[in-house]
């Protein structure tokens, strides 16, 4: 982590008249020459011993003549490189000429200054490390090492950390800085160019001198994590080509950054990686102790009981950039559904929304996040199933099943249309399970009877008899009535022996209390399938 020979040589510039070959040599410091009594030198000859990492400076044959002496010390020395021809071929690979007509401690302050600056960076970044900075603190550090700039970004490509004091024109960049995430056009660029298949499995530093994404030649690191790509570091060179220092003194940054980004890792992943075993094991259905299961959800801020709604959303399997950027769908979409947690399972997303608190006496539920969703899908494509909501975290897994089989069913009946009145099918963002479950239950319902009872306990007929039973009412034989009168009030009104206008205003306060349309002739139908399907006689005696 010590300033390069490669860095000395172009700071030097066009005034180096010899340069070594070695390229891994590193210096942190410079020593005089000297045969003064405190010097290297003694009256019986040069002392053997030498600081590890210390260039030593002299003028030109007196520098040759140390290196003779010291064979695996470097020397720069100040002159015209006439002794070059008389020393040995390994003298001269550890050996740095300087033409400068500058005085000797001129030159020698000025190569001292150089390591100083170096040496002071990377004393800060340790100190940021120390005190448990973040990516822009570690960044910041550098603000006198770096002319170019440089972006951090994760793998759901959101910036972490940018170098603020270095101006950029390049609209990716400002774009990027502005919302916080590289914008959907970029992210585009990035899967039909290669880019984010080559993350995946890139190594060291890369250099690309010209790239159809941004203007200016790039170096690029890419840090992963047990296999999986995790943090991002793109230097832009703005001012400076790239070259073997530039290429070194990135390298020093990346080797800093590393030590955080474990940090990062252990501290970020291990919370995620707790909250998706606990969503794995709850959607797997995996037998769970109580206990144990209650300080998961505790540790994930997951109520055992709440309002819930689970979104899932598919992405073409066959898609394999489309995968490797779910976690970028994550980011996003829980910009337009703040009230979801996400999570990748199987290959799909997971956006798990939970309600708030129920107002006056209307039957509480999670919000319904459509319009979040469609506006997503427009942006950014994919498939999303909803379930319907539910009221116990363990009931996910079936939620799970719900979401899926909407986009199943979904995708099918909006193919089938297609083809049927030979029109483009229908761009339908989100495929909800309640317009389904008609259909599954007349297809599948003898197969399963353990997910179908599970979704008439959820269905609105049983939250209207469970309200029956806490009340005391008798909405569930009120609409049960109504339907079968195809919603003719006189009738129904006279089965129930009621007057007209009472049963009207029942209707009307069922359906706002339960958010029941009845004009919906979807929804009629699947109350009424529900009523089918509940235990005999349950709904009209409200037990």
């Amino acid at each position: 982590m010590s300033v390069t020979m490669h860095m000395l040589l172009e700071h030097w510039g066009n005034r180096v008249v010899s340069a070594p070959r070695i390229a891994d040599a590193r210096f942190s410091q410079v020593a005089l020459i000297t045969t003064d009594a405190g010097g290297l030198a003694s009256e019986d000859g040069w002392e053997s011993a030498v600081e590890a990492e210390t260039i030593y400076c002299g003028y030109e044959r007196q520098a040759a003549d140390f290196l003779v002496a010291h064979p695996e010390a470097f020397a720069l020395g100040i002159g015209d490189g006439s002794t070059l021809a008389s020393i040995s071929p390994s003298c001269v690979t550890r050996f740095v000429i300087v033409k400068d007509d500058r005085p000797f401690s001129a030159v020698f302050e000025d190569a001292r200054r150089f390591l100083l600056k170096y040496e002071r960076w990377t004393e800060r970044m340790r100190a940021v490390l120390f005190e448990r900075g973040d990516y822009q603190s570690i960044l910041d550090c550098g603000a006198d090492v770096f002319e170019d700039f440089i972006t951090i970004t994760d793998s759901s490509f959101r910036l972490l950390a940018y170098t603020k004091d270095v101006p950029i024109d390049d609209p990716v960049v400002l774009r990027l800085i502005d919302e916080g995430y590289h914008a959907k056009e970029t992210v585009d660029k990035f899967k039909r160019y290669g880019a984010v298949k080559r993350w995946q499995t890139q190594v060291g530093i890369v250099r690309v001198e010209q790239t159809r994404i941004v203007e200016n030649p790039t170096l690029s690191y890419v840090f992963r994590m047990h296999g999986s790509y995790f943090v991002h570091v793109v230097l832009q060179c703005m001012k400076n080509p790239i070259s073997d220092a530039l290429v070194d003194t990135f390298q020093m940054l990346i080797d800093y950054l590393e030590l955080y980004v474990r940090h990062d890792w252990t501290a970020r992943h291990q919370f995620d990686k707790d909250y998706a075993a606990l969503l794995s094991d709850l959607v797997m259905r995996r037998p769970q102790n109580r206990d144990l299961l209650g300080k998961r959800l505790e540790r994930a801020r997951i109520p055992y009981e709440g309002e819930y709604r689970l979104c899932v959303m598919e992405v073409d399997p066959e898609d394999d950039d489309g995968q490797r950027v779910l976690g970028y769908y994550a980011w996003r979409l829980l910009e337009m559904v703040p009230l979801g947690k996400a999570s990748i399972f199987q290959g799909r997303l997971l956006l798990l929304v939970e309600g708030r608190a129920v107002r006056g006496d209307a039957y509480g539920e999670a919000p319904d996040p459509g319009d979040g969703l469609a506006s997503f899908q427009e942006a950014y494509g994919g498939v999303f199933g909803v379930s319907d909501p539910f009221h116990c975290i363990v009931d996910i897994s079936f939620a799970y099943r719900q979401a899926r089989l909407a986009i199943e069913y979904g995708q099918q009946d909006a193919k089938t249309l297609g083809d049927f009145f030979s029109i483009e099918p229908p761009e339908v963002p989100v495929y909800r399970f309640r317009t389904y479950f008609s259909t599954y239950v007349y297809e599948h319902g003898n197969q399963d009877p353990s997910f179908i009872a599970y979704c008439v306990r959820k269905s609105v007929v049983a939250d209207i008899v469970r309200f029956d039973c806490e009340h005391g009412t008798d909405d569930a034989r009120i609409l049960y009535t109504y339907l079968m009168c195809e919603r003719r009030a006189n009738e129904a009104a006279q089965r129930l022996h009621m007057h007209r206008n009472t049963l009207v205003y029942r209707i009307d306060r069922l359906q706002e209390r339960f958010a029941v349309d009845l004009s919906s002739e979807g929804e009629r139908e699947e109350i009424m399938l529900a009523f089918r399907l509940l235990p005999a006689g349950l709904a009209m005696k409200g037990e």
